[in-house]
């Protein structure tokens, strides 16, 4: 197969700002209140699936996904994000040789023609292909600025006859890991590891790929200042620790934005000779597919973004309550399920409604009367109660495990308790990569305050979204600000893209797919029902529907949705999975 384009040559890199999008023209965003979900820009209610990519011969159409989609393949899920577990190292391949004269201010440097990646066996499943390439830290300056080697692993079509191309992977975070994702099975179907090889890289600053690396700056001050003064000690230490981190990290801790990691993606896609690549993006890795399709869109075969960001939605306080509103409807799922499965530890408990005992034992949080479960002389504040909350949320499988623990935080005597647990440390890396691109202006405690009110009027039952509150959280007093905030999405010329989501996910607000789809011209939304985070591990129907979208080039029909599917907890692997996932991240992220 020949090489592909060099990464300079993207649609779009001449004109305003360091992206090379400046002269592109923006899209309208279609009013929120207009249409029903899933409805596409410019096509009508009803309209056929369309096909993007030369026919196929079309799979028997399944139950289950209604209106008009034709499902194919099946697939399981893995936990994500991962941490690398890279072994040997390739050389390096350099693919950002400069160009000669000069450049117009804000474009991209060109690349040298790519050579390809020499791969080696991965040291933890030698059956996987392991690699690096070179990248320069800032693609405006080229390789004179400093080059990073990008971690890289490929699982190659199992059936190589059949092969369609590369199939692009990211598990989120922000800050998981690729390569592990691939050398963890991806949890994707049979039918695409057959057809696809199955490709990941470590962004810039994760796992294999320079990680972000901090000094140590002392203490940490609450997370929930309660004062003006905490706010201080909270603003001072993120301006602290941003100067340990781009000290032990160097010039690339300030090139973490996705900007920088999609052009990543370009120079791998050139240099395994594609001139067209396939994305799955899940959660975090939903933006990093948007601003690849922003960038390259004559580049894209096709892309699903599965639990999505919103990176259209400006504001602290509509970041805040959108990501409360969406674990409080995670946990109506849990409550409507709880009185009607045996395996809920609160349906033995007589008159108990799983709402209104949250409730109860929020106002006991708050006056200090809760201790932590394996830590009875550590006090349960309602952040960790949410938190409690949240880490159960992202698959039903855990729903079990949180009906025991909120009937053992029931059943705790009351007594007041003093010492608090200590609040986790700020993430360097959750840090660098996430205030690369989102802007959550908090000037002082009145306005910190003002989100937290707002945000518990939205969600009066789990109060607020502890992953919410650290994102907000996570930018104060960061003294470099975001290189690409919120704005209107620049997506023109892709084919189809295909958003998933569920209605029931804790952390990416089932508003926001609606809100993408709106925003992407012909994208296609397919809604799943249930709850859960990743909907194509959550249910057969999202499979089948993303497969057929990725082998057949076909996507749902306008207001395409798929049932919701009960935990099911006599699957044996579904539950090692779930384990294996808690065990690779005790606190999942986006």
């Amino acid at each position: 197969m020949g090489h592909g384009a060099g990464p300079s040559d993207e649609p779009g890199a001449r004109g305003k700002g360091r992206d090379g999008a400046g002269e592109r023209p923006r899209q309208p965003v279609r009013p929120r209140g207009a249409g029903r979900a899933g409805r596409r820009p410019g096509r009508a209610a009803g309209h056929e699936a369309r096909d993007i990519h030369p026919p196929r011969p079309r799979p028997r159409p399944q139950s289950g996904l209604r209106h008009r989609t034709r499902l194919t393949g099946h697939g399981k899920r893995q936990g994500t994000p991962y941490v690398i577990r890279l072994g040997r190292k390739s050389g390096a391949l350099l693919l950002c040789a400069a160009v000669a004269g000069a450049l117009v201010p804000g474009q991209v440097r060109a690349a040298a023609a790519p050579a390809p990646i020499s791969w080696h066996p991965c040291e933890d499943d030698r059956s996987i292909q392991c690699g690096t390439f070179t990248v320069p830290i800032d693609w405006a300056t080229g390789p004179q600025s400093g080059t990073v080697k990008i971690a890289v692993a490929r699982a190659k079509a199992t059936a190589p006859k059949e092969r369609i191309g590369t199939l692009v992977v990211n598990p989120g975070g922000p800050g998981g890991s690729g390569t592990e994702f691939v050398l963890d099975g991806s949890g994707l179907s049979k039918q695409l590891r057959r057809h696809y090889d199955i490709v990941g890289l470590d962004p810039r600053g994760v796992g294999g790929s320079r990680p972000v690396r901090c000094a140590k700056v002392g203490k940490a001050p609450p997370a929930h200042p309660r004062n003006q003064a905490d706010f201080a000690k909270l603003s001072a230490y993120q301006r602290k620790l941003y100067t340990a981190c781009r000290t032990k990290t160097g010039l690339l801790y300030d090139f973490l934005d996705a900007g920088s990691v999609a052009r990543d993606v370009d120079a791998l896609r050139a240099a395994l000779g594609e001139k067209k690549i396939s994305y799955y993006g899940l959660s975090y890795g939903t933006w990093l597919g948007q601003r690849y399709a922003e960038l390259f869109p004559g580049r894209v075969r096709s892309l699903v973004l599965d639990s999505t960001m919103d990176h259209s939605a400006p504001g602290t306080v509509r970041f805040s309550t959108d990501e409360a509103r969406a674990l409080e409807a995670g946990y109506a799922q849990f409550a409507k399920w709880c009185p009607t499965s045996k395996y809920c530890a609160l349906r033995k408990m007589k008159k108990t409604n799983p709402v209104k005992l949250l409730d109860a034992l929020m106002r006991r949080a708050e006056r200090g009367t809760l201790h932590e479960l394996d830590s009875p002389k550590e006090r349960l504040a309602p952040p960790g109660l949410a938190q409690m909350v949240r880490t159960s949320m992202y698959n039903p499988l855990s729903w079990a495990g949180l009906s025991e623990e909120l009937r053992e935080l029931s059943r705790q005597k009351v007594r007041t308790i003093k010492r608090s647990a200590p609040d986790e440390p700020p993430d360097g890396a959750f840090i660098g990569i996430l205030c690369a691109d989102w802007s959550f202006p908090v000037r002082n405690y009145k306005d910190l305050a003002a989100v937290r009110a707002h945000t518990r009027r939205a969600a009066p039952h789990v109060r607020f979204n502890p992953l919410g509150w650290e994102a907000v959280t996570a930018c104060i007093g960061r003294p470099r600000a975001a290189q690409d905030p919120q704005r209107p999405y620049r997506i023109i010329g892709t084919p189809p893209i295909l958003v998933v989501n569920g209605v029931g996910d804790p952390v990416t607000a089932y508003p926001w797919a609606r809100s993408v789809n709106r925003s992407i011209p012909g994208s296609a939304l397919l809604t799943y029902k249930g709850a859960g985070h990743g909907a194509y591990g959550l249910s057969p129907c999202t499979r089948k529907a993303v497969d057929t979208y990725l082998l057949h080039g076909r996507t749902p029909g306008w207001g395409a949705h798929c049932p919701a599917v009960a935990p099911n907890f006599n699957d044996t692997r579904a539950q090692r999975r779930l384990d294996g996932a808690r065990r690779l991240d005790g606190a999942r992220r986006f």
